[in-house]
C-alpha cells in the first residue's frame, strides 16, 4: 500500500500598523520601502491604515497594488492591542510578523519558514529588534495565526538573529513618535 504525504509550506504575514498623523509627504517615501521589502520576506503582507496615510497617486499607495498587499483602515482609539487585532484578523498566514512603519526586517525567509513550520505548540516568537530609541532587546513580534494573547516572556522561543531581525533607522524614528511603544518589550 502507497501513502501519499502532501506537505504544506508554512505561511508568513507581516502585519504593517500605521498609526498618527497624515503627513504623507514625509512618511510616503519610508512607507513605500517598508512595503517593498515586506513583499520580499512574506506571502501576504496587511496594512491596517489609521490614518489614511496611503494617499492616491503616491508611491506609498502604488506599492499597495501589489498583490500580496492588502489594506485595511480602521481606527487607532489609543489602543494599540486593539489595533494590532484587527490587523492580525485580516492575515490569512499561518504566521505574521508584526512591524512598525519604518523598522526594516532582514530575513533569510525560506530558513525562517522551516523554523516555524517546527514551532505549532507556540503562540508566538520572540524577535530582536535593533531600536536606536530603546535599545536592542527582544519583542513578540511572531504571532501564529489564531493563537490568542502572546505568551509571557518567559515562555517565548527566540528566533535566531540570523534568521530574523527588525531595525529602526535613525532616519525614520524623529517622524514617528507617536508609534513608539505599540509592541510590548520582553
Amino acid at each position: 500500500m502507497t501513502s501519499t504525504r502532501t506537505t504544506s509550506r508554512t505561511t508568513l504575514a507581516a502585519c504593517l500598523v500605521l498609526q498618527g498623523t497624515t503627513d504623507t509627504a514625509t512618511l510616503a517615501p519610508a512607507l513605500e520601502q517598508d512595503l517593498r521589502g515586506l513583499v520580499d520576506v512574506a506571502d501576504e503582507v496587511v496594512v491596517y491604515d489609521t490614518a489614511d496615510h496611503l494617499a492616491p497617486g503616491s508611491a506609498a499607495f502604488d506599492a499597495t497594488l501589489h498583490p500580496a498587499v492588502t489594506v485595511v483602515s480602521g481606527f487607532w482609539a489609543d489602543d494599540r492591542d486593539r489595533a494590532q487585532e484587527a490587523a492580525l484578523a485580516h492575515v490569512g498566514a499561518d504566521w505574521a510578523l508584526c512591524v512598525l512603519a519604518g523598522e526594516r526586517v532582514t530575513a533569510s525567509p525560506e530558513a525562517l519558514r522551516q523554523l516555524l513550520s517546527h514551532a505549532v505548540d507556540l503562540p508566538a516568537m520572540s524577535v530582536r529588534v535593533d531600536d536606536v530609541v530603546r535599545g536592542t532587546h527582544r519583542s513578540a513580534r511572531l504571532l501564529r495565526n489564531g493563537s490568542g494573547a502572546p505568551a509571557r516572556a518567559g515562555e517565548l522561543a527566540e528566533v535566531p538573529s540570523a534568521l530574523l531581525t527588525v531595525r529602526q533607522p535613525v532616519a525614520t524614528t524623529a517622524s514617528l513618535p507617536a508609534q513608539r511603544g505599540v509592541f510590548d518589550r520582553v
